[in-house]
């Protein structure tokens, strides 16, 4: 258990390193992260909570060898209505808990003061609309508030230090995802997914592409005022997305910023060939990570310019590795 706690060390001005991909990350060490899934993700990593445990923990020693100061437990997609999608939502719980457990055992031996954090993801309901709506809309206010409610007073009960509401891209489903989140009583980090190259917020429509929202940052920003929200990241996004996004961000919010950049990741495995998912990359091709060109060394560039922005929170998302992290270490932290 950390001896300071994460909200003072940011109030102080500390610059604070994230951990990098997990999912991804267990994908190239061989674990199987698409059980069940033939269109989409599913639940994509959550089994490995339990079937590969070792694995996951793993992961996570490494982002703390490597200087981590915050690691993500992998609690993407244990949420109910996830599990539900391979016949395991009776078990969320149990999946759940192990992912937390061993991101906090990881912690214990590889860095005492390191923070982990509770990572929950929206749903992301899909319609067949044209416009995608918000989760909260699709699955309803009270099912949608008490799913996060519910998972987030879980990992707290397991002993994680903070909650970060992740992978939300709906103005509403952000609100309503902090209020559900800081019922379990710990600090809640919000992130952002799907920033555009203008810094907007983004959707995917039905077919997959990426399309400019009419809600912005600063839209965001003023909806979450009087709500219970430590911190704001930009996630899942290009590196040059959340340059342009962070900006906007540290002009519109009063509290700490920061941002995990998406380097391109294709799932390899048992998923048809889908732009949506494997990046028009061919799902039976060898090279599962990295469809493009960032190295650890233009990562660490663009968490310089990151940190001249104001971000005090800094890592990496889907297809970063250990190898990324490390590299961006000195900058971060100097």
């Amino acid at each position: 258990m950390p001896t300071v706690k994460i909200t003072e060390r940011l109030s102080a001005g500390e610059t604070l390193l994230l951990d990098g991909g997990t999912g991804s990350e267990l994908q190239r060490r061989g674990v199987n992260v698409l059980d069940g899934a033939t269109d989409r993700l599913k639940a994509w990593s959550a089994t490995a909570n339990i079937e590969f445990s070792d694995v996951v923990r793993q992961v996570h020693m490494d982002y703390l060898r490597v200087g981590a100061d915050i690691i993500i437990s992998n609690n993407f997609w244990t949420i109910p209505s996830r599990m539900e999608t391979i016949g395991l939502r009776d078990r969320w719980k149990e999946y759940a808990i192990a992912a937390g457990e061993n991101a906090l055992s990881a912690r214990k031996e590889g860095n005492p003061e390191a923070y982990v954090a509770g990572g929950i993801a929206a749903p992301t309901m899909q319609t067949l609309a044209d416009v995608p709506i918000p989760d909260v809309e699709h699955m309803g206010t009270v099912a949608f508030h008490k799913e996060n409610a519910d998972h987030a007073k879980l990992l707290a009960d397991v002993g994680v230090d903070l909650i970060l509401a992740e992978y939300l891209g709906f103005i509403a489903d952000c609100v309503a995802a902090v209020d559900a989140c800081a019922e379990a009583g710990l600090p809640v980090f919000l992130g952002v997914r799907h920033i555009g190259p203008t810094g907007k917020m983004q959707y995917s429509d039905a077919i997959g592409r990426m399309r400019e929202s009419e809600e912005s940052l600063s839209d965001l920003s003023e909806a979450l005022q009087g709500h219970s929200v430590d911190a704001i990241l930009l996630m899942c996004s290009h590196p040059e997305a959340i340059s342009a996004g962070l900006p906007i961000l540290r002009d519109s919010f009063d509290g700490p910023i920061g941002g995990y950049p998406n380097l391109g990741y294709n799932p390899t495995g048992p998923i048809v060939d889908r732009t949506m998912l494997t990046n028009q990359l061919p799902s039976t091709g060898r090279d599962i990570l990295q469809t493009h060109n960032y190295s650890p060394s233009r990562l660490a560039e663009f968490a310089s310019e990151w940190k001249q922005m104001g971000a005090q929170i800094i890592g990496g998302c889907c297809a970063s590795g250990p190898e990324h992290i490390m590299t961006m270490n000195p900058v971060v932290k100097d």
